[in-house]
């Protein structure tokens, strides 16, 4: 018993099946997470080594080079190894390929083993390297709740500390970091004379104080009949308890306290960093979220507890918030949905149109039907229900009818010869069935290959399909499982007098007449056109690797000479502030500056926390509530700051929607010298300045603080009981302070600082620093060392193993193109190997992303075109019929890049998404119609009649699946429901490719399928036979 009959016959279990889908589909989009895309995991991993005391330059050679070898050689599956050393610290940063979970967590296996295997590391590393795998995810924090104001540094960080665990305390949050606070700490500033007054080194007060800060268990006693634990109290609970400390306690002096050698302060570090929210100083809480949560809910949540907490809080403090995700994620969901809505409010207006009211219903109720499966399983699969997975059922929102068109036209026709409902849906249906699956496999056969997309343009666009996929599946279940039932109960008998494609269709059978007479010359002319437009279109075609999106946000970063401390960084950034204070009120929300740091743009950045950079960040009000661009905004700034006295570097950046990609242009020079790089870097940069449309051009290199070395004399130290270590030891107490020990203040951990009187100096006057010495008191330090002075390197930075310095640079795309300035200066530079032997060029960021998604989309549309052509010749036991067939795709293609040019796109990551899409959809009206010519051939029509009565008979089905599918999309390419510059192009794509191949299947097929039945002809006759 075949589907459709076993559907009529049994029509409540039909009925019942659509109910469940349906029920359980409302409920999974409830409850669906929202996310304006899909969460990009990056399986990244760093090593990181501490080398107290070393240069940078040591600890690249002595832990970095041995690690990367040892990595390089045991580690496999590396897409990209970075590495950084810093004065005392190493860290490693290494990017997998898109590898399977299992085959990721192998790599890590074998990555611990080979930093475990390093053996010729410094024998004075503190602890061994350590290996931490990175949950790097593309997603953004929510929002921002900043606290302001005037009261003392303790009752605002007391605020700050208790929103956040408020916060905390929501299902579903992840994190909240703060920004702009400074822990607390207690500093004992001990007295130099004091301390030579008793013969107290440092190291004895140090020793002192975490011998004393200790809770240690004793064992246990029976005491009667019970047994008491025994412990020993001596943890801090009070700044009064380390004051009365006993550092040191003779016969002859009686107990030495800390009291006596110095004074204990109850205060907070040194400032690291500071945050400012509209000029004044603020505590700022970066929101993130748990994987499952839901922005929208989570973001609506979080405000309502800040209203509560405004409320609460005194005089003076103002707690706002800022950077809310959610706007943009309501915003650009809002337009997927209302293009959505509108699109499907268009195809069921075609339908009811053309096929009436009755017919139009039964076809529209397989979207909700499809739509709802779709969404129950992304639910059991753990799917969020992002902007990306919403294009993908806008996508499918007009083909997914297609299948209920075929079927219920077929049924209709059977009608029409007088059948009564139940038998015209069996045998109609049956009739179709196997074209119709064939049409729907060769779409899926298109999609499927992109599951398979790699890398994180793969990740980002890998629900396409899979929603694709699931809609056409459910489409197909619906249509042979549930339709059949309801036209059979519900159908109307008798023939429909109706029919508004009578005209239309006798123009088409007459003009197809024509193409047919001259079917030779008509290809011919076709074939030469399509391929002149073809090569046309590509040599036009710009590149790019995702459209940019208009997001209300921008940031503009600085980074001052290694010299510069905290100060001079927070001047810069507050004349920056008041420039951007300074644009129009109604197109700013607010402006956050956050000094001494630099918050990371992509997964393989780092934060970094240096007193010479600084960021300030832009919140402008939605697009729709401006009148310009996030561009124009970034441009009229720029033009307002000018050149900033003291910045070494400064670039304006924004938002961008789509996954996260590298910079227009990145560069990296590699090489063994560092001076030859810079000079190459210099070089480059020099060429970028030339290029119009080329701006923010910098690199990464980046210069130590002017150092003052001190140089102990191992012998002259030994004669005052001292060695190198020991004075190191002190000169660090009497400059920075030296952690002791920490201890607990109620729920707080505070950690208490070693210092001495004698900070502040520099340059000569270091070397009249005094030096307790354990056999002549207070010696300063020119007895046993000496100065001098040099400028050592911040940071080196490694790509590959290599020593790299990276030149990027940004493009403004209403005047240049990414891709041809990085071809420009690959030209330019091309020669570099011949010029400078061991030095390379190695060009990254969203050219190489381009160069590699692009390939790798190529080669699936091949793997879906050769997919497609086994379903075809499957379908048609025939290897001819199938090429006939798939010339439809070719020319769909031809039509979308018509459609982009026309557009001013550029072929986009989207875009061939779509074109690659284009080749399943292209060739289903052609399926349909070869398979009726086949069959009246079968009942004995001649094979020009055959062809004309397929042609007459499919002309329907074919404009209707079309006009459909192009209606479903019409919104979104015209912005009926508002923009989305990054989904735009895959729709009018699918909209030009499709109306393209439409009209070439309904002439070019026929015309074609003729001249293949011409060729027995003309191999035993030598000439073809007119219609």
């Amino acid at each position: 018993m075949s589907i459709p009959k076993f559907s009529v016959r049994n029509p409540v279990l039909a009925n019942l099946v659509m109910i469940a889908i349906i029920a359980f589909g409302v409920y999974a989009w409830i409850v669906l997470p929202r996310e304006l895309t899909p969460e990009i995991k990056l399986k990244s991993a760093t090593v990181t080594t501490i080398y107290p005391g070393a240069s940078s330059d040591e600890v690249e050679r002595l832990v970095t080079a041995p690690i990367e070898d040892a990595i390089e050689e045991e580690v496999s599956d590396v897409d990209i190894m970075l590495s950084t050393s810093a004065v005392g610290r190493s860290v490693i940063m290494l990017q997998f390929e898109d590898i399977p979970e299992r085959d990721f967590d192998k790599q890590m296996q074998n990555l611990r083993s080979a930093v475990e295997r390093v053996s010729d590391l410094p024998a004075e590393l503190p602890d061994d390297p350590r290996v931490l795998e990175l949950d790097i995810s593309s997603g953004f924090p929510m929002i921002t709740a900043v606290v302001s104001g005037s009261l003392p540094e303790k009752r605002m960080k007391d605020i700050a500390e208790r929103l956040r665990d408020d916060i905390l305390d929501i299902p579903n949050i992840g994190s909240v970091q703060i920004a702009g606070i400074r822990e607390r700490e207690v500093w004992v500033e001990l007295d130099t004379d004091r301390l030579s007054a008793y013969g107290v080194p440092i190291a004895e007060v140090v020793n002192a104080l975490r011998a004393q800060n200790l809770d240690l268990p004793a064992g246990s006693m029976d005491v009667g009949a019970a047994e008491y634990v025994v412990r020993t109290v001596g943890q801090y609970r009070s700044v009064e308890e380390i004051e009365d400390t006993v550092v040191r306690s003779t016969p002859r002096s009686g107990p030495v306290r800390l009291r006596d050698i110095g004074v204990v302060v109850d205060t907070y570090e040194k400032p690291r960093t500071l945050a400012r929210l509209d000029g004044a100083p603020s505590m700022s809480l970066t929101i993130q979220k748990k994987k499952d949560g839901n922005t929208i809910r989570l973001v609506r949540e979080i405000r309502a507890l800040v209203d509560v907490r405004r409320a609460e809080m005194p005089d003076g403090v103002t707690l706002s918030v800022v950077n809310d995700y959610s706007v943009i994620l309501r915003e650009r969901l809002g337009i997927l949905q209302s293009n959505a809505g509108i699109g499907l409010i268009l195809v069921i207006f075609l339908l009811f149109l053309f096929i009436g009211w009755r017919n139009a219903v039964f076809a529209a109720l397989g979207i909700p039907v499809a739509f709802m499966a779709t969404f129950f399983f992304m639910h059991l699969t753990g799917y969020t229900l992002s902007g990306v997975a919403l294009f993908g059922l806008i996508l499918v929102v007009g083909i997914v009818v297609d299948d209920a068109i075929v079927v219920i036209e077929n049924v209709h026709r059977h009608i029409q010869m007088g059948k009564p409902p139940a038998r015209a849906a069996i045998e109609g249906a049956e009739e179709v069935g196997w074209p119709v699956l064939a049409a729907s496999l060769t779409t899926i056969a298109a999609f499927g290959p992109l599951l398979f997309m790699s890398g994180v343009p793969g990740q980002f666009m890998r629900i396409v399909p899979v929603v694709a996929i699931l809609v056409l599946i459910a489409s197909l279940i619906e249509v042979f499982f549930i339709l059949p039932a309801h036209i059979a109960e519900w159908g109307k008998p008798g023939a429909d007098k109706r029919d508004l494609f009578a005209t239309p269709r006798r123009w088409y059978t007459s003009a197809l007449k024509v193409v047919l007479r001259r079917r030779y010359a008509f290809v011919s002319a076709v074939l030469v056109l399509g391929l002149a437009v073809c090569v046309g279109a590509f040599t036009l075609l710009h590149k790019e690797l995702f459209p940019g999106e208009d997001f209300p946000q921008f940031y503009v970063k600085v980074e001052l000479p290694p010299s510069a401390g905290l100060t001079r960084t927070s001047e810069v950034l507050a004349e920056i502030e008041r420039h951007a204070m300074t644009l129009p009120d109604h197109e700013v929300i607010a402006v956050v500056a956050n000094v001494g740091l630099l918050t990371p743009m992509s997964g393989m950045e780092t934060m970094s926390i240096r007193t010479n950079v600084g960021e300030v960040l832009v919140e402008l009000v939605p697009k729709d509530e401006r009148s310009r661009s996030v561009d124009d905004v970034i441009r009229e700034l720029r033009e307002k700051i000018g050149a900033v006295s003291g910045v070494d570097k400064l670039s304006f950046g924004k938002m961008e929607g789509g996954p996260p990609q590298g910079q227009d242009v990145e560069v990296k020079v590699k090489g063994p010298r560092l001076e030859d790089l810079q000079a190459l870097g210099d070089m480059l940069q020099a060429k970028l300045v030339t290029m119009p449309g080329v701006y923010d051009i910098r690199d990464d290199f980046t210069a130590g603080k002017p150092e003052l070395r001190v140089r102990v004399d191992p012998d002259r130290a030994r004669r005052y009981g001292l060695d190198v270590t020991q004075v190191a030891y002190i000169m660090r107490a009497q400059m920075d302070g030296v952690t002791s020990t920490t201890f607990r203040d109620a729920d707080e951990a505070v950690d208490v600082l070693v210092k001495t009187n004698g900070g502040g100096l520099g340059g000569e006057a270091l070397l009249d620093m005094d030096v307790l010495t354990p056999t002549a008191g207070l010696v300063p330090l020119r007895a046993m060392a000496t100065v001098d002075q040099g400028v050592g390197y911040a940071e080196l930075r490694r790509f590959e193993g290599e020593r790299a310095i990276t030149i990027t640079a940004s493009v403004d795309r209403a005047i240049a193109n990414a891709v041809d300035v990085n071809e420009e200066l690959i030209e330019a530079f091309a020669d570099i190997g011949a010029l400078y032997p061991g030095y390379r060029l190695d060009f990254r960021g969203s050219f190489d992303q381009i160069n590699e998604s692009f390939g790798n989309l190529w080669k699936l549309f091949i793997i879906g075109i050769l997919m497609i052509y086994v379903i075809l010749g499957a379908q048609f036991r025939s290897f001819l019929q199938p090429v006939v067939i798939m010339f439809a795709v070719p020319f769909g293609v031809v039509g979308a890049m018509v459609g982009l040019l026309i557009i001013n796109a550029t072929l986009s990551m989207v875009a061939m998404f779509g074109i690659v899409a284009l080749s399943g959809i292209v060739v289903n009206d052609s399926i349909v119609l070869i398979d009726f010519i086949n069959r009246y051939r079968e009942r004995g029509y001649g094979k020009w009649r055959a062809i004309m009565r397929g042609g007459a008979v499919r002309f329907r089905p074919i404009i209707l699946t079309s006009v459909t599918t192009i209606a479903g999309l019409l919104p979104m390419a015209l912005g009926l429901g508002g923009k989305s510059p990054i989904w735009m192009p895959l729709a009018v794509t699918i909209i030009f490719g499709l109306a393209t191949a439409t009209l070439l299947t309904l002439f070019m097929m026929p015309a074609m399928y003729g001249i293949l039945l011409d060729i027995p002809g003309r191999l035993t006759r030598g000439r073809s036979e007119a219609p």
